[in-house]
């Protein structure tokens, strides 16, 4: 992938555009990309969440896990 020559390439196809409604869109979506931030959802859970989560991590490092099988033997022991 070259970068530079997609850039030329739109540059030249944006430059023969005469339509305002696809240049507005066009806008629209610079606009948004250069507004957006990355969404990091751990940072809007609370604590409790993330410690059950990085618990369950440690449970699956150290192979303290139960198959479908084995839960579902015994439903009533999870209700």
């Amino acid at each position: 992938m070259n970068i530079q020559a997609d850039i030329s390439w739109l540059q030249s196809e944006i430059a023969r555009i005469k339509d305002p409604n696809l240049i507005e869109a066009l806008k629209s979506m610079v606009k948004y990309k250069n507004n957006r931030t990355e969404y990091d959802w751990w940072t809007e859970i609370a604590q409790e969440e993330k410690s059950e989560i990085e618990q369950g991590i440690k449970d699956l490092n150290n192979g303290d896990v139960l198959t479908h099988k084995e839960v579902m033997s015994n439903p009533r022991k999870w209700n």
